[in-house]
């Protein structure tokens, strides 16, 4: 691409050349290190493009070689400016339009972002949003240093941040944290662990505290797990009081999920026609032109556009963007489910559920679903059996320590 805007700038010839020297002119060319291109045989001589700057110097090898030469065509900046001299409103255009680019240039008209995972896009935005950095800026109000700095610093899991200006473009490359950068600070407030969901105790590990439940209990939601009181006894064997401690420890349990949806035995599907209809749109900053055919009222469509941001170079951005548009006609009406589009929504309804419940940590045992019919409806159900941990930390007030303390000295 560079070599041919340098070629066009400096202008060049379409060459036909006769005789019986054509291989010994085009070596000597080459010897001579000039710049032709493009050689190729017709049936009245050999045709090629040389740079205007070289076309003077060849003449003394076409006498030596006994050719003779023909101008064909002349192209680049140098004849189509000649050829143009007397039209001063083409002239002031492309002026206008070098200065116009050459003002755009000042301003960022991309943001890009790179390496963010656990940040969006658009969270990143809102925070330079705050710092006064926004699409259509100037590129001398951006401090790259300060920046990286407040990017650092506003979000602490990202450890390493570059961000730099090139063309029209502000590139920001991040590097997440992806270990735990502390320790957590060990927890020493009193509390017990209770029970965030029912089911059967199938393992129990307390790490401080002691268990107030056994493995094949049933247990209900909210029940005591590891309890945080410890009662101390004295050599009689009675209370002499009660110790608070940070209870600690992971029961896991066998739970149970019931789920089940409800649908009409009716539903409205949509069916391509095979009509096609495009369009096209430009947008410069706000605002936006489309052009679209119209269509018949008794049709509907679906659309799918397609915007790509106006690029002369790599990162040379413009606030301009072309916009493809295509449709497809459709038409909708209502027909009862299939048995085969039953067993889909039930298999995508199950291991929607059983995703969600994988994320929270459950390792699934048992998976069964089934199919209803209900009159005009049918129905989903479903039944996921799995094992989890359900101990969640319940911390003890001051409150229910002086309670406690006087039930221990009324037994005494």
């Amino acid at each position: 691409m560079v070599w041919k805007i340098s070629r066009w700038a400096e202008g060049y010839l379409g060459i036909r050349i006769r005789g019986y020297g054509a291989e010994r002119f085009f070596n000597l060319l080459k010897t001579a290190g000039f710049g032709w291109w493009g050689a190729r045989q017709k049936g009245d001589g050999y045709y090629f493009y040389i740079k205007l700057k070289d076309f003077y110097k060849i003449r003394p090898f076409l006498r030596k070689t006994h050719m003779s030469m023909k101008i064909c065509s002349r192209e680049g900046l140098p004849f189509f400016l000649h050829r143009n001299r007397k039209r001063k409103a083409l002239a002031l255009a492309i002026l206008s339009f070098f200065v116009l680019l050459y003002v755009m240039s000042l301003f960022i008209w991309n943001i890009s972002f790179e390496g963010n995972r656990h940040y969006s896009r658009e969270t990143l935005l809102d925070y330079l949003e705050t710092k006064d950095i926004r699409y259509g800026m100037i590129k001398g109000g951006i401090s790259c240093d300060d920046l990286e700095e407040g990017i650092r610093s506003a979000f602490p899991d990202i450890t390493w941040v570059s961000a730099r200006v090139s063309g029209t473009r502000l590139l920001v490359k991040i590097k997440e944290n992806e270990v735990l950068s502390a320790v957590p600070d060990k927890e020493n407030e009193p509390c017990e662990v209770i029970a965030a969901n029912g089911g059967i105790v199938t393992r129990i590990i307390v790490r401080q505290g002691k268990a107030a439940v056994a493995v094949g209990d049933t247990v209900e939601e909210g029940q005591q797990l590891i309890a945080g009181q410890l009662s101390i006894f004295n050599d009689a064997g009675e209370v002499v009081r009660t110790a608070y401690v940070h209870g600690d420890g992971d029961v896991y349990a066998r739970t149970r999920y019931v789920y089940e949806e409800l649908f009409y035995q009716y539903h409205t599907v949509e069916a391509k026609t095979g009509d096609v209809r495009r369009g096209w749109g430009i947008a410069a900053g706000p605002y936006r032109f489309r052009f679209l055919m119209p269509s018949p009222e008794d049709k509907s469509w679906n659309y799918v556009s397609t915007i790509r941001q106006l690029c002369l170079f790599e990162d040379f951005y413009l606030p301009f963007y072309a916009e493809s548009i295509e449709g497809e006609g459709v038409v909708t009406y209502e027909r009862p489910y299939r048995q085969e589009e039953k067993e889909e929504a039930a298999r995508r309804l199950q291991e929607n559920y059983q995703k969600k419940l994988m994320e929270k940590g459950v390792q699934i045992i048992e998976n069964n679903v089934k199919i209803q019919e209900d009159g005009v409806l049918w129905k989903i159900e479903g039944t996921i059996v799995g094992e989890e941990q359900i101990g969640i930390k319940r911390y003890i007030t001051e409150f229910e320590k002086i309670e406690e303390t006087k039930g221990t000295d009324e037994h005494n």
